[in-house]
Order: C-alpha cells, then sequence, then structure tokens
C-alpha cells in the first residue's frame, strides 16, 4: 500500500472505532433499513478504507437495487482486503494474548511475595481464570481460521453472482469454480455454473454439475427446479424432483403426495429454499390433510381438485415461515382448521384453530394421526405418525437432524443432546419400515436412520 499505508496498530484502532457503524449498519442491513444500512457502512469505510466486512454489505445493498456495476466495485476490493482483515484479526488477537501475558507474569510475581495462604488461594483463582481465558482465546482463533475459508468461499461465489448479472458469463463460472476450490461443498456454486451451462444450451454439463454435487451428498441443496429443467432436456425421467407420489399399492389405503415448493427467504440474496409440504389422503373416503404448506403453490389446489380430495385439517410441524407461511391461505381455500403446537403458534403469529399436544390423537374423517412432540428445532416442533409415514418436519432427516436456534453455546449444546435423547425415545422404537418423510430433501426410513444416522449414534 505504500508508505502512506498505516501501521497495523492504526489500522486496529481505526477499525475498533469503525465496530459502531458497522454493527448499526448491520442491524439497519436485517431490519430492511438500507439507505440508513448503506449511510453507516459508508462511514466504516470513511474510517477504515479496507474494511472489506463494510464494503461486502454495500455490494450486497447495490446487487439488491440491481445496480450491478456499483456492486462489482465494492465487491472486488471486498475480496482483495480479506487477507487484510484476517491479518488485522490475528493482530488483535495477538495483542488479546500479550495482555494474558502481562497478566501471568505479575501473578507469577505476586506469588514469590504471598504471605499467607489466603493471598496464595486468591493468587491461584486468578491464575485459574487466566489460563481459561487464554484457552478461550485460542479456541477462537482456531474457530476463526477455519471460518476464514469459508467467508472467502463466499465472497468469490458472490462476485460471480455479480458476473452473471452483467452477462459475463465466463467470468461468473471462473469464479464459482473458484468457489468450489476453497469449499468443494459449495452447492450454490455448483447449481449456478449448472445454470450457466443450461443456458448455453450445454446440457450435459449442466448434468454432469448437478450429478457432481449429489456425489458429494449434495443432493438437497440442489436447484430443483434448475434439475427438472436439466433432466427435461436430456430425455431423462423427472418424476421425484418437484413433486413425488409417495403412496402405497393402487387399492385402498392411505395416499401421500410430496410437493417441492420454492421458499425465497425475505432480503435474502441467495438461492431458494426447497420445502416440502404433504398431501396425506384416504383413498375409500377421499379425505385428506394437508402437512406444512409453507408457500402458495397452485400444484396443490389442482391435486386436490383433480382426486376429488376434502382436505379436513392442515397441520403444521412447525412455525417456521418456510413450513407455516401459507397456511392461512390453504385455510380459506380448503374451510379447513390449522392445528399446530401451542408454543410455536404463540412465538410465530400463527391463528391456528386448535392446539396439538404430545400424545394426543386424532381421528380427522377416518385419518388416524398420532401427534408426537420433538422439541428442539422450535420449542413447540411436533411430528406426526399417519400409518406407517411419518412427518418429521425439521426434527429428523435423512442422515441429519434439525438445527438448534440458540445463540449460546451451553445452551444450544444442552437443547441439542435434548433432541437427540427424544428422537432415540419417540421415533427410533417406530417400525424400521416407517417412511420419514421430512420437511426438506428426500425421504428415508426409520431403520437407515437408526442404523447410519451419525448424530443419533
Amino acid at each position: 500500500q505504500g508508505q502512506s499505508a498505516p501501521s497495523l496498530d492504526e489500522a486496529w484502532e481505526a477499525l475498533k472505532s469503525a465496530d459502531r457503524p458497522f454493527a448499526q449498519g448491520m442491524e439497519a442491513f436485517n431490519q430492511g433499513r438500507y439507505r440508513d444500512a448503506t449511510s453507516l457502512f459508508e462511514r466504516c469505510v470513511e474510517i477504515l478504507p479496507r474494511h472489506a466486512f463494510a464494503r461486502y454489505y454495500l455490494a450486497n445493498l447495490a446487487y439488491i437495487k440491481a445496480d450491478y456495476e456499483r456492486a462489482l466495485t465494492e465487491m472486488e476490493p471486498a475480496l482483495r482486503d480479506l487477507d487484510f482483515m484476517k491479518e488485522l484479526g490475528d493482530y488483535g488477537a495477538t495483542l488479546k494474548l500479550k495482555k494474558v501475558d502481562s497478566y501471568e507474569r505479575m501473578v507469577a510475581k505476586e506469588w514469590d511475595n504471598a504471605l499467607n495462604c489466603r493471598q496464595s488461594r486468591e493468587l491461584e483463582s486468578i491464575d485459574d481464570q487466566l489460563t481459561d481465558e487464554r484457552s478461550r482465546l485460542e479456541l477462537a482463533a482456531r474457530k476463526a481460521d477455519e471460518a476464514r475459508l469459508k467467508r472467502k468461499a463466499h465472497f468469490v461465489y458472490f462476485l460471480g453472482n455479480i458476473l452473471f448479472q452483467l452477462q459475463r458469463l465466463p467470468e461468473a463460472s471462473e469464479k464459482y469454480r473458484e468457489a468450489i476450490g476453497l469449499d468443494p461443498r459449495h452447492a450454490d456454486a455448483y447449481n449456478n455454473l449448472a445454470a450457466i451451462a443450461y443456458l448455453a444450451g450445454d446440457f450435459s454439463k449442466a448434468g454432469g454439475y448437478l450429478e457432481e454435487a449429489q456425489k458429494l451428498g449434495l443432493e438437497d441443496n440442489i436447484n430443483l427446479k434448475l434439475k427438472h429443467l436439466v433432466y427435461e432436456a436430456l430425455g431423462r425421467p423427472t418424476e421425484g424432483i418437484l413433486q413425488e407420489d409417495l403412496s402405497g399399492p393402487a387399492e385402498g389405503g392411505l395416499g401421500v403426495f410430496r410437493f417441492a415448493l420454492t421458499y425465497k427467504m425475505p432480503g435474502s440474496l441467495g438461492p431458494p429454499l426447497y420445502v416440502n409440504a404433504y398431501v396425506v389422503f384416504d383413498r375409500g373416503s377421499r379425505n385428506a390433510l394437508l402437512i406444512d404448506p409453507g408457500v402458495e403453490d397452485p400444484r396443490i389446489g389442482e391435486f386436490v381438485r383433480e382426486r376429488g380430495l376434502a382436505v379436513k385439517a392442515i397441520l403444521l410441524t412447525h412455525g417456521h415461515p418456510d413450513h407455516a407461511g401459507a397456511c392461512a391461505v390453504y385455510a380459506r381455500l380448503f374451510g379447513a382448521p390449522v392445528l399446530a403446537s401451542r408454543q410455536d403458534a404463540k412465538a410465530y403469529g400463527l391463528a391456528a384453530d386448535r392446539f396439538l399436544e404430545d400424545g394426543g390423537r386424532l381421528d380427522l374423517a377416518g385419518l388416524a394421526v398420532e401427534v408426537l412432540a420433538t422439541p428442539g428445532h422450535t420449542a413447540g416442533s411436533l411430528c406426526f405418525l399417519v400409518g406407517d409415514q411419518l412427518f418429521s418436519g425439521d426434527t429428523l432427516f435423512r442422515g441429519f437432524i434439525g438445527k438448534v436456534a440458540e445463540d449460546d453455546p451451553a445452551k444450544a449444546r444442552k437443547t441439542g443432546e435434548a433432541l437427540v435423547r427424544t428422537i432415540r425415545r419417540k421415533l427410533l422404537p417406530l417400525p424400521g419400515g416407517t417412511r420419514v418423510c421430512p420437511g426438506h430433501g428426500g425421504t428415508t426410513t426409520i431403520a437407515e436412520e437408526a442404523s447410519a444416522n451419525a448424530f443419533l449414534r
């Protein structure tokens, strides 16, 4: 940066001065107050011109406004200065460790001059605290190093997105491949490489990218609409991608149909999330249940009309908007009540007509439902057992379990451990052939999860 570049000490002080406007900018950004966020992040850059994170969010704000040229002018230096931010972070960590070192030397000196047992005990307590602080700082440094590579992969990926919007597709492809080099499990980079190949008419190449992602175990993160288009172009079967008939034998019994719905997080610049909604029906009576309608999708209404079904209730496994966002729409459309846990109805403002509790048994016009409370992903998460089908929401998936929404690490660990115990106690004892129909991704069975799910061992 030349002779005029500030020293690390000066840059560190500037970074500390920028902390407050950066935190305020993040708050404004998350609240959708984009004008305020822009001013605050610009203030950060005035204080520390190489503030990569403030520039990254300025690029995001320009991207939201479809000002892709401005986004590019912010994102390129943001990526360049990531290493500088790492250097500053390492410098700050070193300063904190030096402070611990100085305190430890002071304690050692005082120990030599201790006059009685009481002073020795006090010094021993201080020494223990300093040891704990040193361990905490060293652990934080290791975690920061682990996160930096993924952050750089994301910065590179987002720069690819800007280039994609500017129709600089070869350059965008190069950035997506670079992101995968940094983070081989970057599913969104695979999706976008496949999209560019599809737009170029190279359907085989597009399919290859998707298959590569699937081999890495990223199938549940693939853009399903894109996969459907690619398979259609290649003349491959598309059944089971965007919708799937999970029903048993044709004669009588339970019918189950899965719809993969496209959910877009409000304010998110990332790709859509795919969430499963299920129509469960009795083939004899034609009575039906709708489980987890997170998004309004015309396919659901068309399916109900074409099959001549009567939806008797709408069941919610939990209150997150990607699972419950369209429940009021379908309640009006079908004239059906919404059933959910009391905890989640209150936490997420759901207009539930009836509250469900653990162990409850419902007989909804011939459809028998057993309610199993599985708190963890949310306080009021539920699973529904209908015949030999378990609708697990975000509690149990193929190969993993639901994430715990706790910021405090100790609470998150405690809640996660409780969730594992609940799954072992309530779900794994079900017959091995019970099909697990999760809130995202493909189905599995209780036997498969009992034997192969690493989170449940």
